[in-house]
């Protein structure tokens, strides 16, 4: 699997540099030195945003252990969302990390990891009813792109089939399957066999949120789906400083456009080369051109860049 992703970095890096040298330095500086001094204000939305995942993580955190505070469970997610886009995992190896530091902070291992898995799914499905919603709305911003939607709905459909399964699995003893699995399989891991009793409690304790905590739920993904909609006023922002105002209904179709391409590159780190190839693609279909469509991407990666160092920082210190 590194192989693999190695591989795949170093085939995403090369497609990416050539393809920012093809649309030529001078104008993406250009276009990126137009933000200036308003730097800070396209920080905001996503801290924003992941201060709602920490609010929708502690509504979804039902525990009889210590309780975490609202700023604690930012930091922690903020350091785990940063190793999740590091890391060559799939976007899950972040999730050890806060389920162990929640654990260390009292909450019991059930709980912790309970409330990481259930929140990793209603994130998933959230994305996905927000990408749909604004495949719907492009043929009414763009109505010459009314035939070219159907490979954007079909890599919508994989996606939410994905996000669907996870959520079903959750529900029917997702570890004591895995466990029988490995078992026909002649595979029994020492670290599984041990765990088998703590696991079905696990199986338990998912069983159990969904059935008796249904409201819950529902606030959980209504809050991850406001942040993602929340993400759409940084489109709106950077097209506005880079002095190409874009309309809201345009802000929003890019901006769940581009989460689709970044949720299809899931295997490469930070979906580099597919987020950015995604963007300037985009920004062809919405004749914004790919000067633009390139700059812009490269405003979002300085962002990203930013809230990922704070996130090792944060991983450095809990360490």
């Amino acid at each position: 699997m590194r192989r693999l992703n190695v591989i795949l970095l170093s085939i995403a890096a090369i497609f990416l540099f050539a393809m920012l040298k093809r649309i030529g330095w001078s104008n993406l500086g250009r276009y990126v030195g137009e933000v200036g001094h308003w730097w800070p204000l396209i920080l905001v939305p996503y801290g924003v945003t992941n201060l709602l995942g920490a609010v929708s993580w502690r509504v979804l955190l039902i525990t009889e252990g210590t309780r975490p505070s609202l700023g604690r469970l930012f930091l922690l997610r903020l350091a785990g969302e940063s190793l999740n886009q590091l890391t060559p995992a799939a976007s899950l190896g972040g999730e050890p990390f806060k389920a162990l530091r929640l654990h260390a902070d009292g909450t019991p291992w059930q709980d912790a990891t309970a409330s990481l898995i259930i929140q990793k799914g209603l994130l998933v499905l959230s994305l996905v009813l927000y990408i749909f919603m604004c495949i719907a709305l492009v043929p009414f911003v763009l109505p010459s792109s009314r035939t070219h939607l159907d490979g954007l709905v079909l890599a919508g459909l994989v996606l939410a089939g994905l996000g669907v399964a996870f959520v079903v699995a959750q529900r029917s003893n997702p570890c004591t399957l895995l466990v029988r699995l490995l078992k026909r399989f002649g595979l029994n891991p020492a670290l599984v066999r041990d765990r088998e009793g703590d696991l079905a409690l696990l199986d338990a304790a998912l069983a159990g949120f969904y059935r008796e905590h249904p409201g819950r739920i529902l606030a959980g993904f209504a809050i991850f789906f406001l942040g993602w909609v929340l993400l759409s006023v940084e489109v709106f922002l950077i097209f506005g400083l880079m002095g190409h105002p874009i309309g809201w209904g345009e802000a929003l179709c890019l901006d769940g456009l581009a989460m689709l391409f970044s949720g299809l590159g899931f295997m490469i780190p930070v979906s580099l080369g597919v987020q950015d190839g995604g963007n300037v693609l985009l920004s062809l279909g919405f004749n914004l051109g790919a000067a633009l469509g390139a700059a812009f991407s490269i405003i979002r990666r300085l962002r990203e860049a930013f809230w990922l160092f704070l996130g090792l920082v944060v991983v450095a210190r809990e360490k």
